[in-house]
């Protein structure tokens, strides 16, 4: 395959791992395992590109996004990682050393992705006002949809095209202040995710439940895998408190009677 076809197809990769085309998908397509798939079929070698991933996968298998703030971005850095470790023979111990500070990078351009992406939920809003049902759906899914595409095709097409040594010289010519500036604001993002959970669960009854996992997790030690099945339960039993008893027979008096 043609170095630019493949190069293109990689950015295609990585633009639609990380577009919600359904939401309840994303943490799972966006992932090393998952992405090496379409990965390996490009780059001509799918054993190597899961052997790669499942090196990655240990990167980021206990990350998590509070209010969707991500800490890295695992689906560009496997989009660069994956096949330039693929092309140039690297085992995957060195392409995780590549993969830690590309992830870092897709940060920033999620950071940028936000910031623009700011102007449609204005026209999201406009919409609603105006009853504008299809103007709504463009604004909240289309017009981010299409445009992240010069935003997360480009950097990984040019990353797979140029390979190592230019991801790794144009990190290094980054100037401090772009970087020190976005990191400022990726900062503030999962503080503002925490204020929109907040609001979510905001109720006084549920609150407890909040401030309860909140404390199990910062002192008990727990896995977030264990916290998750101990909140399924208390889910599972608070909803059975509070569904009435099921009437199978007649009243006591009767049976009495």
């Amino acid at each position: 395959m043609d170095g630019l076809l493949k190069a293109i197809l990689i950015g295609l990769v990585y633009w639609l791992g990380t577009n919600r085309i359904w939401y309840a998908t994303t943490t799972v397509i966006r992932q090393p395992l998952v992405m090496a798939i379409p990965l390996g079929l490009i780059c001509g070698d799918l054993p190597q590109a899961m052997i790669i991933a499942s090196t990655l996968q240990l990167i980021y298998l206990g990350a998590i996004a509070p209010g969707g703030n991500i800490p890295a971005d695992e689906a560009f850095a496997s989009c660069v990682a994956i096949p330039i470790a693929i092309e140039t023979g690297i085992s995957p111990e060195m392409a995780v050393s590549l993969a830690v500070p590309v992830g870092l990078l897709g940060v920033l351009l999620d950071t940028v992705r936000r910031t623009y992406a700011s102007a449609f939920v204005r026209l999201a809003d406009k919409a609603a006002d105006n009853m504008d049902a299809k103007g709504y759906r463009r604004a909240t899914f289309w017009y981010p949809f299409l445009c992240a595409i010069p935003l997360r095709v480009i950097p990984a097409a040019l990353a797979a095209y140029f390979g190592a040594d230019a991801v790794q010289a144009f990190l290094n010519v980054i100037p401090d202040w772009v970087t020190n500036g976005l990191n400022v604001a990726g900062g503030l993002l999962p503080a503002l995710g925490f204020a929109v959970t907040m609001i979510v669960i905001g109720k006084k009854n549920l609150l407890p439940y909040f401030m309860v996992g909140f404390l199990i997790m910062s002192y008990s030690g727990m896995s977030t895998i264990g916290i998750a099945a101990l909140g399924l339960c208390i889910a599972l039993l608070q909803n059975a408190w509070t569904t009435p008893a099921l009437v199978t027979g007649g009243d006591d008096d009767d049976d009495d009677d």
